[in-house]
């Protein structure tokens, strides 16, 4: 009787430990399964995408080469065009001026880097004298304070007045000034410059022969 219960107690103890390890079994064959569909679904996601990203980019460079023209180009490249009443007398319109080089200088007599610029823009101007033409347009300044910063600087170039400030704030803003912007013989933005720099005389005149073409 006593080794009957003995092989009642093993038999039971064996079929636990079969059915225990079945479970184990098929938990880990799931898990494993699941880590594999999920590695796999994670390749294809990665692929899709990327083959996605790829469409869209040459999708937006098809768009670019069937849509864009050079005539927008030249339209979004253009300087835009303004009138300014000049300290000599007159107006200066800047596309009266197509077929020359135009450097223009937004500028004002306070600020440290616009004073420090004013002879190299000066130099400049003479040794560019009927290849281009330089204008410093002053911004919101009267014509008095201008004039006498112009004697006491010799210049020569030309100086507009901006008396609204409109030209600067809705045609050329800038982060900063002086701003100057090269604008070739088609009247298309070629250069720009903001504030000043110890290489601003070479930097300008490399940009207007550029320009000059």
């Amino acid at each position: 009787m006593k080794n009957k219960k003995v092989i009642i107690a093993v038999s039971i103890i064996l079929a636990i430990s079969l059915i225990t390890g079945g479970i184990l079994t098929y938990q880990v064959f799931w898990a494993n399964a699941e880590e594999a569909d999920a590695n796999e679904l994670a390749d294809t996601d990665y692929v899709i995408n990327v083959a996605d990203e790829a469409d869209l980019d040459n999708d937006a460079d098809d768009i670019d080469d069937t849509t864009e023209t050079d005539e927008v180009a030249d339209d979004r490249d253009l300087a835009p065009d303004f009138t300014v009443p000049l300290m000599t007398g007159g107006t200066f319109t800047l596309s009266e001026h197509r077929g020359t080089v135009v450097v223009l200088e937004l500028w004002t007599t306070w600020c440290i880097h616009c004073v420090l610029k004013v002879p190299i823009i000066q130099e400049l101007s003479e040794q560019f004298a009927g290849d281009a033409i330089f204008i410093g347009v002053n911004i919101g300044e009267s014509p008095e304070v201008v004039q006498a910063f112009m004697d006491e600087h010799e210049i020569t170039y030309l100086i507009g007045l901006d008396y609204d400030m409109s030209i600067h704030r809705d045609l050329y803003p800038s982060p900063g000034i002086p701003y100057m912007v090269v604008v070739d013989r088609n009247g298309a933005r070629s250069a720009t410059f903001v504030g000043g720099s110890p290489d601003a005389h070479a930097l300008i005149s490399a940009a207007v022969l550029e320009a000059m073409g």
